[in-house]
């Protein structure tokens, strides 16, 4: 299956008015998207306060419309954590999934430093209705560790007879990007027998280029048809970022990045102008389309949008 120039953009979901009084002030950052039933997609997303401080919400669409909303969250799913907690700064959305009839959300938490300007590590949260999360552990269930000293996080599972498999980002250097210092980090791959353990040391699949990009961001495992298939955010040093993706070759037991397959890039003008950032490809059981959800300029300051894959 080959992406080229195959993605329609759809439009904008969904752009929040900046309200100081609410807990939800700005952002659509991270979505990630689930079938909720044979009618309406959920997105989760990161939902900034004023202080730019992230929650977890979300936003009801149309199966059919993606563009037609039909709920959104009046509070977080997901708060930040106690005081000394890995996420006590900030949660945003790695992967949300459906296992045992369960939803899965695995998840980002901030941890501000002092040497260093913040740390990433991934948590774990569950719900029976998609609403009421519980954490499975005030802990990170993917904890620092030497692949990943300051960012390992971002987390997505596919589960195979039984294996949880995972991608994640980490990485522990840093470089000054945008007048800031911003994290470094690869893309990494283990297996989990539960979906909560997770090993020490992973295997570095896919590396970012360090002569135009400080990292590869939030990556996304799942599987289109008989293909399995990675797409994260390609953080550039112009600060102008990109998606790409990279393909599993069953031969060689090896990913290969496949950026221009997905070829998709900024609009000319409007809320994705400058960012297109976070993906989050979902394929329907209802209908079997294609649609990917990805965050706008600023983060996703500036909307949610969503495209399709069109044959």
């Amino acid at each position: 299956m080959s992406f080229r120039k195959n993605w329609e953009k759809i439009g904008l979901v969904y752009s929040r008015k900046k309200d100081p009084a609410n807990w939800w002030f700005s952002h659509t950052m991270a979505p990630t998207a689930i079938e909720l039933n044979s009618n309406t997609i959920r997105v989760y997303i990161g939902c900034w306060d004023k202080n730019g401080i992230s929650r977890i919400g979300w936003v009801d669409l149309d199966s059919e419309n993606p563009l037609k909303i039909k709920n959104i969250s009046k509070n977080p799913i997901l708060d930040i954590g106690r005081e000394g907690c890995f996420d006590e700064n900030g949660v945003f959305p790695g992967h949300a999934c459906v296992i045992d009839e369960k939803i899965w959300l695995y998840y980002t938490g901030f941890q501000l430093g002092d040497k260093v300007r913040h740390y990433n590590f991934g948590g774990l949260c569950k719900s029976n209705n998609g609403i009421d999360f519980s954490r499975v552990s005030e802990a990170p269930i993917l904890d620092r560790a030497d692949e990943g000293l300051t960012v390992r996080a971002g987390q997505s599972i596919l589960k195979e007879e039984n294996i949880f498999k995972t991608v994640y980002s980490a990485g522990s250097s840093w470089v000054s990007v945008g007048g800031k210092k911003r994290p470094c980090y690869d893309v990494f791959y283990q297996e989990s027998f539960d979906g909560v353990s997770f090993k020490k040391e992973g295997k570095l699949i896919i590396r970012h280029d360090p002569a135009k990009e400080h990292g590869l961001g939030r990556p996304q495992l799942l599987k289109l048809n008989d293909d399995k298939y990675i797409f994260y955010t390609k953080r550039t040093l112009d600060m102008k970022y990109y998606l790409g993706c990279a393909k599993y070759n069953k031969d060689t037991n090896n990913w290969k990045r496949l950026d221009k397959e997905i070829d998709f890039s900024h609009s000319l003008n409007g809320f994705d102008s400058e960012m297109v950032y976070f993906p989050s490809v979902i394929q329907l059981k209802s209908n079997n389309r294609i649609f990917m959800f990805y965050s706008g300029n600023g983060f996703g300051e500036m909307g949610l949008g969503v495209a399709e894959r069109c044959f």
